[in-house]
């Protein structure tokens, strides 16, 4: 019997939403874009979801909602600051990852199929201390 793959949910603006979904989609992925937080689904099976993709600032309300979901998750930011490390320290090491835009798609990819093949038992590789960067790998400095 086939498993079927989980969806995707991209939570950022609408224009990047779109591009988002297109990439993931030409991937093999079935993808869930959100770019209207206020009139967001709160009935979200997130059972159906193996990845959350969110950009920050723009979801950084919905951040304590999915805080309470063992899934994955992935912020995107335009940069890194200070709010944004405090939010990242809120998220398991082991299931939260950051990348910085513009995104190098490539690394972006292969970070998706990476935490979707991952096993549910396995813990992921990645983990919340380390920025993926135009190219470079950084670590969160932390005060």
């Amino acid at each position: 019997m086939a498993t079927v793959k989980k969806k995707i949910l991209i939570i950022d603006e609408a224009g990047f939403s779109r591009i988002c979904s297109a990439i993931l989609e030409k991937e093999g992925y079935r993808t869930n874009a959100i770019s209207d937080l206020q009139n967001i689904d709160t009935t979200l099976n997130y059972i159906d979801f193996g990845l959350v993709i969110i950009s920050y600032p723009f979801g950084a309300d919905f951040l304590a909602e999915l805080k309470k979901i063992n899934i994955p998750i992935i912020i995107l930011s335009d940069r890194l600051n200070r709010d944004l490390a405090m939010a990242l320290d809120n998220f398991d090491k082991s299931f939260s990852y950051c990348m910085i835009k513009p995104l190098d798609y490539t690394k972006f990819r292969n970070l998706i199929n990476q935490v979707m093949s991952a096993d549910d038992d396995r813990v992921k590789q990645a983990h919340i201390g380390t920025v993926m960067q135009a190219g470079m790998v950084t670590d969160i400095q932390r005060d």
